[in-house]
């Protein structure tokens, strides 16, 4: 039955978009209902599991042909040729209502987000190929950059309230002003702040506060005191992603990109000032330096933090781990960052065979610029903060501009996440993922809530 559908793929031609469109959105359409023709998803037999992976993976590569062909057609269409400034939600939803035939539909994907993520199709594969292949294009890429790097709707609207009261109050992310310093402050408290959709779009919105406030001239990561038993009123800075909502089918695809694209990149880079970004525009944006501090642990996207940070004062006895391989997927831009800070060897056995460091130790001084005793952390971080402060931050700023220049220059990133999206989508819905988490994570006893999954520790 799909076999012979298959045979059909439509191939692209240049110069032939409108009859290319209705060709896609036929043979997509006859995919789609055959795939409607077999048992619903929670009904369905291994074999036709199979098949319907088979037909989203399938669909995703000749829609990645498309956007190959036509992305830029595409997008100047749907974004006003470059004068509509669109974050990647609103780029998918413009394109779907205008070239139905590129992407998933709103059905299929609100189906598949109901179900744990061993038995998703895996229609978001479609839109990790096709975002891959607008980042590759440099005129789409870097517009695509630029707009996710303007600060939010909402953060603008909360500017005020916290210009005035030095306070804002984002549930899982508490901002406080205190003179010229912002503190940040993570508050997942049942889960060990771990991340999610609720608390990275929090984080972007704080993020975006402390750039936006002109008084403000450094800001302070760092985590609350947790609710879980294992770690009662202890801080504990992040521990990565939310394995539980990760396998529980909770955490979207585009989780991953919106994360690097947005929050992470407006951490390093500031917030874009300007207009599109072109090959010879210089890497400025509204920008202040940051502070992380880490108590307890850094896992995984907490570890990522680090190295977007300026200066990282570390509690005694905390640790650093990069999971992500070891449950099955890419840990962001640390691929890239990791090896600068601690070099080749080290970030493979970090990344690839789950270890750990500890702050304390001759590898963990190469992530940490200072480790204190937990009863010393405030000092030391407001320490920090003051020194940063008197020096005035222009020149910091300054130097933060010519490292990444040399370390990570646009069109690196760009390219980097050209090839993210498009990995990052096949770890997701590959058949290594499901093996990985139920190895180290399902089975693994615990007392509830996030708990670190690193278990080898490079200094033993």
């Amino acid at each position: 039955m799909f076999e012979k559908w298959r045979l059909w793929s439509p191939v692209m031609r240049p110069n032939s978009f409108d009859d290319d469109m209705e060709i896609l959105s036929e043979w997509c359409q006859e995919g789609a209902h055959r795939v409607d023709a077999l048992p619903p998803a929670s009904e369905r037999s291994d074999l036709e599991m199979e098949l319907v992976r088979t037909y989203c993976e399938t669909v995703a590569s000749v829609r990645s042909q498309a956007i190959s062909t036509y992305g830029e057609t595409v997008y100047r269409l749907i974004t006003n040729d470059f004068r509509d400034f669109l974050r990647i939600e609103a780029v998918l939803e413009r394109t779907r209502g205008r070239f139905p035939c590129l992407l998933p539909t709103q059905a299929e994907l609100e189906t598949d987000s109901r179900l744990p993520l061993k038995n998703k199709a895996g229609h978001e594969l479609s839109i990790g190929f096709s975002l891959s292949q607008w980042l590759a294009n440099p005129s789409v890429g870097r517009h695509i950059m630029a707009s996710m790097r303007l600060p939010k709707a909402d953060s603008i609207a909360l500017l005020p309230g916290y210009q005035l009261n030095g306070y804002v109050d984002l549930g899982v992310v508490k901002l406080t002003k205190s003179e010229k310093r912002a503190d940040l402050t993570l508050c997942n408290t049942k889960s060990l702040n771990a991340e999610d959709i609720e608390l990275v779009s929090a984080m972007e919105t704080a993020v975006d506060i402390v750039l936006l406030d002109t008084d403000t001239e450094v800001g302070v990561l760092r985590g609350g005191p947790m609710e879980h038993p294992k770690y009662l009123n202890k801080r504990v800075f992040c521990s990565g992603v939310d394995l539980n909502k990760l396998y529980s089918g909770e955490l979207p695809y585009l989780f991953y990109v919106i994360r690097e694209l947005g929050m992470v990149s407006k951490l390093l880079r500031g917030l874009w000032p300007g207009d599109v970004m072109s090959s010879e525009t210089q890497d400025r944006g509204i920008e202040k330096p940051w502070i992380a501090a880490v108590d307890g642990h850094a896992i995984g996207g907490g570890c990522q933090l680090l190295l977007v940070c300026d200066h990282v004062v570390a509690e005694s006895g905390s640790f650093m781990s990069i999971p992500a391989r070891s449950e099955g997927f890419i840990p962001g831009l640390a691929n890239l960052r990791l090896p600068q800070y601690v070099g080749r060897r080290l970030a493979n056995r970090l990344i690839y065979q789950n270890g750990r460091v500890s702050a304390d130790s001759s590898e963990g001084k190469l992530l940490v610029d200072e480790t204190a005793r937990p009863d010393d952390m405030e000092k030391a971080i407001e320490a920090c903060a003051a020194r940063i402060i008197n020096m005035g931050t222009a020149g910091i700023i300054s130097n933060r501009r010519a490292f990444r220049h040399g370390a990570e220059p646009l069109e690196q990133f760009r390219l980097y996440m050209a090839s993210f999206c498009l990995e990052q989508a096949n770890c997701m819905f590959g058949r290594e993922i499901i093996g990985n988490l139920e190895r180290s994570w399902v089975t693994r006893p615990r007392g509830g809530g996030q708990e670190p999954l690193s278990n080898m520790n490079l200094n033993a």
